[in-house]
C-alpha cells in the first residue's frame, strides 16, 4: 500500500506537477528525514532542518529521474544521505573533529536527558557507522536497504552494525547505563 500510494503521489508530481501531491510526499516523510539528519549530526537542529529541507528541494528538482527500481522511501533516504556526506566533505576535519570533541563529556552516573546521551553516544560513532545505525535501529531498515540506500556492500554494513554496537555498548555502560537484570 505504501509504495502504491507514493507511486500515485510521485506520478502526479511528474506528469500533473501537482504540488500537492508534492506536498504529501513532503508530509509524509518530513519527520523521518529530519529524525535521520538529527541522529547523523548529533543532535544539531539548524543543521538538521537544513539539510532536510535541501533534501526535499533536491528531491522536487529531479523527481523526474526517479525510475522506481527501487521504493520512494529508500530513493529519498540515498538523496538524503548522499546530501549528508557532501556537507561532511565541504566542512571537512574541522567538522569531524568538533563532533568527536562532543565525546569528551564527563562520565555521570545519573544521565539527566537520555535523548541527548543518545545522541552523544551516537557522535562517538564514525559517520558510516553513525549513518548504519541510524538507518537499522532508528528507521528500521533492513540490510539490503541500508545498502540500496549507501551504497555500501552488505557485508561491510554488517561489519559498521557490529563495531557501533560495541562502541556504543561501551560508551553507555561507562555512562551509567548499565544492564539491570
Amino acid at each position: 500500500m505504501e509504495k502504491t500510494e507514493d507511486m500515485m503521489w510521485v506520478a502526479r508530481c511528474v506528469l500533473l506537477d501537482d504540488r500537492k501531491a508534492f506536498a504529501s510526499l513532503v508530509d509524509k516523510y518530513q519527520g523521518r528525514v529530519k529524525r535521520f539528519f538529527l541522529s547523523l549530526t548529533g543532535g544539531d537542529e539548524s543543521l538538521s532542518d537544513d539539510l532536510a529541507q535541501e533534501t526535499f528541494i533536491k528531491v522536487y528538482y529531479h523527481l523526474r529521474s526517479y525510475k522506481g527500481l527501487s521504493s520512494f522511501s529508500t530513493w529519498l533516504f540515498r538523496v538524503a544521505y548522499n546530501l549528508y556526506y557532501d556537507e561532511l566533505r565541504r566542512r571537512g576535519d574541522r567538522y569531524l573533529e568538533s563532533l568527536d570533541e562532543a565525546t569528551a563529556i564527563p562520565q555521570s552516573p545519573e544521565p539527566v536527558d537520555r535523548r541527548l546521551d543518545m545522541n552523544r553516544a551516537l557522535s562517538i560513532l564514525r559517520p558510516e557507522e553513525r549513518t548504519v545505525v541510524t538507518l537499522y535501529f532508528v528507521e528500521d531498515m533492513a540490510i539490503a536497504r541500508i545498502a540500496a540506500v549507501t551504497g555500501i556492500p552488505e557485508g561491510t554494513i554488517k561489519s559498521h552494525l557490529s563495531r557501533a554496537k560495541q562502541k556504543l555498548g561501551e560508551y553507555l555502560k561507562k555512562n551509567g547505563y548499565e544492564r539491570v537484570e
